[in-house]
């Protein structure tokens, strides 16, 4: 052995050692990888194993996986999505993500299922899915922006703020974000008295991250006088629906026949009479109405929907997150002309 072996003091001997402490730091780095590879797929199969499948929805069970299914699956799971067939779409996600061994190749799926829960209003199990995801991904933006969703849905105020420190971080812009999520908070805060939540929205509206229009809602709902002393002139369209809407014993006619624009509102919705004076709101459907009146016919009347300027989807009832893409500060108010109902007009509020 003497002859195989360098002596301790030769300096081969110390070469000797440095590579058989690489090999054994290699070695074990190898199999602690390894462990913990393990102990992902158990934890992730055993995290998964709580969200039960419907087998009499989709019969999927006893289908044997080949990995050229993957990407047709993953359609067909984004097809029953959109199609609001959920359970099939919950169904046939979970059946490939228990076929996919390796995380990062079923990261999209899983959040895929967390975003699918989310609109059939599972909303803990949504959340369980974008918690298991950020805990091996912590970077996952669309993670971390569905999160905050859910805790805002959660009414979890304070949670969906603690997601933006993290985009900020990765580049994200959160101010109307994070405006938004704290006029949330204001809003549903029991603790605060009237007159308290009244003086800070008051100031919001000094803020241009907090949206006009949700502002003033909220100020018509709380305090009839201070939001009739806090319209801008410029942002009327803005709030053309709530206007309109509102019943006539709300209405301040002291503050109303100071404005061309919302006398001109109220002339076209009949609750002020017509005079001499012409008046004009430069508003397309507004301005037709009272072109209509002046032509004796009183009969023409608003109906609102709302659209989203983001996805371009629309719908019936105004909105402050779109939602089919949860997009934000997206809203846009379309008025049309129709034939005037025989039935009363109900405020937003």
């Amino acid at each position: 052995m003497d002859n195989i072996l360098p002596a301790y003091n030769d300096p081969l001997f110390s070469v000797l050692i440095i590579i058989i402490l690489v090999l054994i730091v290699t070695v074990s780095s190898i199999l602690l990888g390894n462990y913990k590879e393990k102990n992902k797929k158990n934890s992730l199969k055993k995290f998964l194993g709580g969200f039960k499948k419907d087998n009499s929805v989709l019969n999927i069970e006893e289908m044997p996986f080949e990995e050229s299914l993957i990407k047709p699956l993953s359609l067909l799971v984004t097809a029953f999505k959109t199609q609001g067939e959920y359970q099939k779409s919950i169904n046939l996600n979970l059946y490939l993500i228990d076929n996919i061994p390796n995380f990062y190749k079923k990261e999209n799926l899983l959040e895929e299922l967390g975003e699918t829960y989310l609109k059939a209003g599972f909303l803990q199990r949504s959340k369980l899915i974008y918690l298991e995801i950020l805990k091996k991904h912590p970077r996952n933006k669309k993670a971390l922006r569905y999160l905050g969703i859910v805790y805002e849905l959660m009414h979890e105020f304070d949670k969906a703020l603690g997601t933006l420190q993290p985009l900020k971080i990765l580049g994200e812009k959160t101010e109307k974000l994070e405006a938004h999520i704290k006029l949330s908070k204001l809003l549903e805060n029991k603790k605060l008295s009237k007159t308290e939540k009244v003086n800070k929205l008051v100031e919001l509206l000094a803020h241009k991250e907090y949206p006009y229009p949700r502002v003033m809602k909220a100020l018509f709902s709380l305090d009839l006088e201070t939001a009739w002393n806090n319209i801008d002139n410029k942002q009327i369209g803005s709030i053309l629906d709530i206007l309109w809407l509102l019943p006539s014993l709300n209405l301040n006619f002291d503050i109303i026949s100071k404005s061309e624009m919302l006398s001109a509102i109220y002339l076209a919705k009949g609750h002020i009479e017509q005079s001499n004076r012409k008046v004009k709101s430069n508003i397309f459907s507004i301005d037709t109405i009272i072109s209509a009146k002046e032509s004796n016919n009183h009969q023409v009347d608003l109906l609102f929907s709302y659209g989203c300027g983001k996805c371009k989807d629309s719908f019936p009832i105004s909105f402050t997150r779109c939602p089919k893409c949860y997009a934000i500060s997206t809203i846009q108010i379309k008025e049309t002309l129709v034939k005037k109902q025989l039935q009363t007009s109900y405020s937003l509020l």
